[in-house]
């Protein structure tokens, strides 16, 4: 997990225990921070398969273009969510 995870984590109350660990360094808390941000991912992706359904059968070209420029801005969103929750 990155630092921007460890802060939310922080945000949300998680705390260091007794041994000066942070809770947040449990495997558990990892994962579920990963599984959120996958989430979110993949609903994106939802979002952009549909931009692409519906592009094929737009009729004119002002909608074929408003479906391409919402599907890249969906995939710098995935992009840019990787990047600032350090997911591969």
């Amino acid at each position: 997990m990155n630092d921007r995870s460890k802060k939310l984590a922080e945000q949300a109350g998680y705390t260091t225990d007794m041994f000066g660990v942070g809770h947040w360094d449990m495997p558990e808390c990892q994962k579920f921070a990963k599984l959120m941000t996958t989430e979110f991912i993949g609903l994106l992706e939802y979002e952009i398969a549909m931009l692409e359904k519906y592009k094929t059968t737009s009729c004119n070209d002002f909608d074929r273009r408003w479906h391409e420029g919402k599907i890249v801005h969906f995939r710098r969103m995935i992009d840019k969510t990787k990047d600032h929750f350090g997911i591969e």
